[in-house]
C-alpha cells in the first residue's frame, strides 16, 4: 500500500523542469497531499501547518525543499518578492509571507522529515545552510557522494568564473550523513523523448549553454572546423537580457514553457550534443535531456558519471571539447554505430532516469523512511539501491 505523504512547498514553476515534474513523480509514488502556498487556501495557511496535518492525516512522512526551509534568509516581504521575480507563481502574493512560519512549523513537525534538495547545485554551499538542513530534516534527497566530488578533484574548476566560491561543505556533509540520503540525479518527462532517427536530423551538433568553459572550447573547437553548431536560441538570450534589465519582472509560465521546448527540439533537430557538468563536474540535467531527445551524449563525464549507468562507446561517447572532431568522422564513418549508441542512450534513461523510474525510486525511498529501516541510498554501477541492499550484496 502507498505510503502517505506530505509534500509542502509553493505551487510555482521553474525553468528547470526538474522542479515542475517532482510533484507528479511523487504522485506516481505514493499518495502525497500538498500544503503551501498557492496549494491550499489564504485560511488554510493561516490555520497552519499542524491543523492541517491533524484534519487529513495521518502521514507517514512529510517533504519539503529549500524554497521552505531557507525562507527566513532575509525579510519576508524581500523574500516573497524574490519567489516571484524567480518563479512563476499564480497564487496570492500575501501568501509567501507564510513561508518563514511554515518552515519553523515544518521542523518541529513529529514525523520522518524529508528535505528534498534535487533543485539546489550546492556548489557555493556555506555552513548556514548546512546547518538549516541539519536541524530541520531527518533525511536529504539529492546527490549523494558518489555525485558529489570534493574541489581537489575539480581539475577544470579553474576555468570557471564561480571557482572563487565553491566550496566543500556539501561534499562533506553527504559522505559524514550518508545514512540520512537518498541519492538521486535528475530526471526527464516521456515529452522529451524523440524518436526521430539521426539520418532524419537536420543539423549535426548542438551544444547547448556555451557560458560554461568546456562547452564554450567545443563550440570554438566546431566552428574552427567548418560546422556551426545548434546553441541557446536567441528567444533564451532576449528573455535574460529582459530579465536582467527588469523589463521583465517575474517567470511566466508561458515563457518557461516555450523556452523549454525550443532547448528540446533544438536538441531533437541535431544528430550529437556535447555537454559537460561544468568545472563541478555536477550530474546537470543535459546529461539526461540529451539522450532523451535521441542524439548522441557526447561529453566530459560528470563525477559519477558510471554509477548512474552511462559506458562509452554503448550509450555515450566520452571526448574533451578539443576532440570533437575525431568524434565527428568517426560517426559519420558509421552512421549505423552512431544511431546504436544514440537508441541505448535513450534506453537507458528511460530505464533509469524517466519520471516513472524516479517515481518508483522515490517510492521505495519514503517507503524505507516510514517503514524505519532506511540507511541511505547509492547508485552503483547503474542501479539504485538502498544502503540495507548494498549491504546484504556485500555480505
Amino acid at each position: 500500500m502507498s505510503k502517505r505523504l506530505l509534500y509542502v512547498d509553493v505551487n510555482a514553476s521553474f525553468i528547470n523542469p526538474t522542479r515542475n515534474l517532482l510533484p507528479v513523480a511523487l504522485m506516481k509514488g505514493c499518495d502525497v497531499r500538498f500544503f503551501g502556498p498557492g496549494h491550499v487556501s489564504s485560511d488554510v495557511l493561516a490555520i497552519g501547518l499542524p491543523a492541517f496535518i491533524e484534519k487529513n492525516g495521518p502521514f507517514d512522512a512529510i517533504a519539503t525543499n529549500t524554497l521552505v526551509l531557507f525562507s527566513d534568509s532575509v525579510d519576508p516581504s524581500r523574500y516573497a518578492a524574490n519567489v516571484r521575480a524567480a518563479y512563476a507563481y499564480d497564487g496570492q502574493p500575501e501568501d509567501l509571507l507564510f513561508l518563514p512560519i511554515i518552515a519553523k512549523q515544518f521542523a518541529a513537525v513529529n514525523l520522518p522529515r524529508i528535505a528534498v534538495l534535487l533543485e539546489n547545485d550546492f556548489y557555493n554551499w556555506t555552513a548556514r545552510e548546512r546547518d538549516k538542513i541539519d536541524a530541520a530534516a531527518d533525511f536529504f534527497i539529492g546527490f549523494g557522494e558518489e555525485f558529489c566530488p570534493f574541489i581537489a578533484d575539480m581539475p577544470e574548476l579553474r576555468f570557471e568564473r564561480f571557482a572563487s566560491i565553491t566550496t566543500d561543505i556539501w561534499a562533506e556533509f553527504c559522505r559524514s550523513q550518508k545514512s540520512r540520503i537518498a541519492s538521486l540525479p535528475h530526471f526527464v518527462s516521456d515529452a522529451e523523448f524523440s524518436v526521430s532517427p539521426l539520418v532524419s536530423r537536420r543539423d549535426f551538433w548542438s551544444v547547448m549553454g556555451v557560458q560554461y568553459h568546456a562547452r564554450q572550447v567545443a563550440r570554438d573547437h566546431l566552428v574552427a572546423n567548418g560546422i556551426a553548431p545548434i546553441v541557446d536560441s536567441r528567444l533564451r538570450k532576449l528573455v535574460s537580457v529582459l530579465k536582467k534589465t527588469r523589463l521583465m519582472r517575474g517567470e511566466k509560465r508561458l515563457v518557461q514553457k516555450l523556452l523549454n521546448a525550443d532547448f528540446g527540439s533544438r536538441i531533437a533537430q541535431t544528430r550529437y550534443s556535447f555537454t559537460c557538468g561544468s568545472g563541478l563536474a555536477m550530474p546537470i540535467r543535459k546529461f539526461f535531456e540529451i539522450p532523451s531527445a535521441g542524439a548522441v551524449l557526447v561529453c566530459r563525464p560528470f563525477h559519477g558519471f558510471a554509477e548512474a549507468g552511462f559506458v562509452d562507446g554503448v550509450n555515450c561517447i566520452l571526448a574533451e571539447p578539443n576532440e570533437l572532431m575525431d568524434v565527428h568522422n568517426s560517426l559519420i564513418a558509421d552512421p549505423d554505430r552512431a544511431q546504436n549508441i544514440a537508441s541505448a542512450g535513450q534506453h537507458l534513461v528511460m530505464d533509469l532516469h524517466s519520471l516513472s523510474a524516479r517515481a518508483d525510486h522515490l517510492a521505495a525511498i519514503i517507503d524505507a523512511i516510514a517503514e524505519q529501516r532506511f540507511a541511505g541510498s547509492q547508485w552503483v554501477d547503474g542501479s539504485h539501491l538502498l544502503r540495507a541492499s548494498i549491504e546484504r550484496s556485500v555480505a
